[in-house]
């Protein structure tokens, strides 16, 4: 990472500004000690799964260690379903870190691919339950498109279409769903960008001593 992307705020540090009932509502149910422990693991598996799944892009030989084999293999048996049931969407390139230097933010998109024209991918590891696939949450399509828009500018090109992948960790099972232009440009300058500029306000009285 250069100092151009350490100076700027990432794109989840920026959404985490906002709030996620689901979230406030588990952290009330259950012990700092447990949610300290299940987002330590959460956290542990979703990076494993990342690299997991970048190797396969990559074509290189996969193999990893966890102590959670039976969750990190859930998530990419699931992967490997998606895979199957859209044949016609090619992976092409994974982990690709991006800029804003018009709106100033960074990230990291999980993957670059094909489906009749170049889009980008993220993906999540969650939890189904009794559900029969894990939910999608608003967050991650705040994420992509703000992942789109960077990736659009610093590379001069028009990508129009996103897609996001939540892969059960309790389960074989995932959920996919496609974002369009009108719904990306929505996501980015009604929610993404109101965040940002949050976060800048909130980081700059911080930084400077200031108060509400």
């Amino acid at each position: 990472m250069n100092k151009i992307e350490t100076d700027l705020p990432h794109v989840t540090h920026v959404l985490s500004i906002l709030r996620k009932l689901g979230l406030e509502a588990w952290f009330r149910r259950n012990t700092k000690k447990f949610c300290d422990a299940e987002s330590k693991r959460s956290k542990e598996i979703g990076t494993l799964v990342h690299e997991v799944i970048q190797k396969h892009i990559e074509k290189e030989k996969i193999s990893f260690e966890t102590e959670y084999p039976q969750e990190v293999k859930n998530c990419l048996e699931s992967f490997f379903l998606f895979k199957k049931d859209y044949p016609k969407i090619k992976l092409k390139q994974a982990e690709q870190s991006v800029i804003s230097k018009h709106y100033g933010y960074c990230g990291t998109l999980d993957c670059l691919a094909m489906d009749g024209e170049l889009m980008v991918i993220d993906w999540k590891n969650s939890t189904a339950k009794k559900e029969a696939m894990p939910k999608i949450y608003p967050e991650y399509e705040y994420q992509v498109s703000a992942y789109v828009e960077a990736y659009n500018e610093q590379n001069k090109m028009d990508i129009k279409k996103a897609g996001i992948l939540v892969l059960a960790k309790d389960k074989i099972a995932y959920n996919y769903r496609t974002l369009h232009i009108n719904v990306i440009e929505a996501m980015f300058h009604e929610v993404f960008l109101p965040a940002l500029s949050i976060y800048n306000f909130q980081n700059k009285n911080k930084n400077t001593g200031g108060s509400f």
